[in-house]
C-alpha cells in the first residue's frame, strides 16, 4: 500500500499484497466456517476505486462487514464505496460529536455505528446516539480498545440498548497486569464468548490505586501507519 509523507493513505494495495490478504480471509473462514462472523478492518486507507475492488473480492467469503474502507471524514467516498457494493459498512470509531456522524446517517452510508463510548462523550451521549441510530434502523457496535473501565461502562451500555450488535474487545491480549488495575474486571466467558451482565453496584468495579501507580503511563502508541504496526512492541510501536 501507499502512505502520503502525513501518514494517512493515499490509494492503493498492489495486486499481489491484494491476494495475500484476500488469502487471509479465504482461509479463515474456512477455519471457521459460515457461521462465524469475520469483520475486515481496512481503517479507512483506500480511495473509492481501490476499497470497491477489495469490496469485490471479500464478497465471496461473507464478511459481517468492512469497516472504514475510505477515510471516515469523507461522505462522498463512502458513497461510492455504498453504491458499489452489498456489504454492510461500518464506521464511527474517530467521531466525537453529532455533527461528524450526520451524513453517514442521514445519507444512509453505514450499517453500523462504531464511536467510542470514551470518545464521545460518556453514556448519556452514546444512549442519544442510539437512538438516532434506531430511527435509521442502524445498530452500534462501539469502538473500544479501552481497559477495564471503560470496557465495564460500555457492558452497561449495552446491555440498556436494543440496538446493539456487538462490542469490541482488546483486554485479552493486552498486559496481564491490565486487568489487575480493577477489582471486578470483565471477562469473556471461553464457553460462549460473551461477557456476563454486570450485577454489581454502580458501574461494578473499583480501582486498586496501588495497581495504577505502579504502571504508570509511558506515552506508548500504536503506529498504525508505520511499517510493522501489527507486532506492536518491536518495530511498529508499544
Amino acid at each position: 500500500m501507499k502512505l502520503d509523507p502525513f501518514g494517512s493513505a493515499s490509494a492503493e494495495i498492489s495486486k499481489a499484497d491484494c491476494r495475500v490478504a484476500i488469502e487471509v480471509v479465504a482461509a479463515v473462514r474456512d477455519a471457521v466456517g459460515p457461521d462465524v462472523q469475520i469483520m475486515v478492518e481496512m481503517h479507512g486507507r483506500f480511495t473509492p476505486s481501490t476499497a470497491i475492488r477489495v469490496a469485490a473480492l471479500l464478497e465471496p467469503y461473507d464478511p459481517e462487514w468492512i469497516e472504514e474502507p475510505v477515510l471516515p471524514e469523507n461522505p462522498k467516498a463512502l458513497a461510492r464505496v455504498r453504491a458499489a457494493t452489498d456489504l454492510p459498512i461500518a464506521t464511527g470509531e474517530r467521531a466525537h460529536i453529532p455533527e461528524e456522524l450526520r451524513p453517514f446517517i442521514e445519507e444512509s452510508l453505514l450499517d453500523v455505528v462504531q464511536v467510542d463510548l470514551t470518545h464521545y462523550g460518556g453514556l448519556l451521549a452514546m444512549k442519544r446516539l442510539a437512538g438516532w441510530a434506531d430511527a435509521y434502523s442502524l445498530l452500534m457496535a462501539p469502538h473500544n480498545v479501552c481497559g477495564p473501565v471503560g470496557t465495564m461502562a460500555n457492558l452497561h451500555f449495552a446491555v440498556s440498548t436494543p440496538n446493539y450488535k456487538v462490542l469490541e474487545h482488546f483486554n485479552d491480549f493486552a498486559d496481564p497486569w491490565v486487568q489487575d488495575l480493577v477489582d471486578h474486571p470483565p471477562t469473556v466467558d471461553v464457553a460462549d464468548g460473551c461477557f456476563a451482565v454486570p450485577e454489581r453496584p454502580g458501574l461494578g468495579l473499583r480501582l486498586r490505586h496501588e495497581v495504577c501507580a505502579a504502571h504508570p503511563r509511558t506515552g506508548g502508541r500504536i503506529a498504525l501507519f508505520e511499517s510493522g504496526w501489527e507486532r506492536r512492541g518491536s518495530n511498529g510501536g508499544s
